[in-house]
């Protein structure tokens, strides 16, 4: 299979940028032959994390979602900053929940939106929890934690009160996981 891009950049240029995305605008070939635009947002890579307890049931956080205005469930995450994806994670879950682990896999690597972003997700998997961490105060509005059991997850994305994808695709992992270790 040819792994060559059928896309030929003539140009690049930043649109816009600030600390944590730039807007990328390329003119451009299409595979077809034709001249077009294709803009897409580039951004560091991230993590989510899959904390389980010892019931099997996974922390849930519940954060304002600024792009669509509106309150939602989904699993802790965040920026990787460059750091090894189980380090990031480390960070994150204590900076979102207080939450520390004592054991961790990485389930695997995700594109958030392929198409619109090159941002690669590491998933990882944290057990052997504890509340001995250090929660952070920040500007990222979360105001609740939770943890709930597979079905539960499942209903809440039939009601509606979670559609992260980044999550579901995290969850989808994670049941591969533990399909392979029961």
């Amino acid at each position: 299979m040819d792994e060559t891009s059928p896309w030929k950049i003539k140009s690049s240029a930043v649109k816009y940028s600030n600390p944590w995305i730039k807007v990328i605008e390329d003119k451009v070939i299409t595979p077809t032959g034709g001249d077009g635009i294709y803009a897409y947002v580039s951004t560091r890579d991230s993590v989510i994390i899959v904390a389980l307890n010892d019931k099997q049931e996974m922390c849930l956080v519940r954060g304002f979602n600024y792009p669509s205005q509106s309150w939602a469930w989904h699993l802790p995450g965040g920026g990787g900053d460059n750091e090894d994806h189980v380090e990031a994670s480390k960070r994150e879950l204590e900076e979102e929940t207080g939450i520390k682990a004592k054991s961790w896999d990485k389930l695997g690597v995700i594109k958030v939106c392929n198409g619109l972003m090159d941002e690669n997700m590491a998933i990882c998997l944290a057990r052997d929890i504890s509340f001995d961490g250090d929660k952070e105060v920040s500007d990222e509005k979360i105001d609740a934690l939770k943890f709930v059991s597979l079905s539960e997850f499942d209903s809440m994305i039939e009601s509606g009160e979670t559609g992260d994808c980044q999550s579901i695709a995290a969850i989808y992992l994670l049941r591969k996981w533990l399909n392979q270790h029961s």
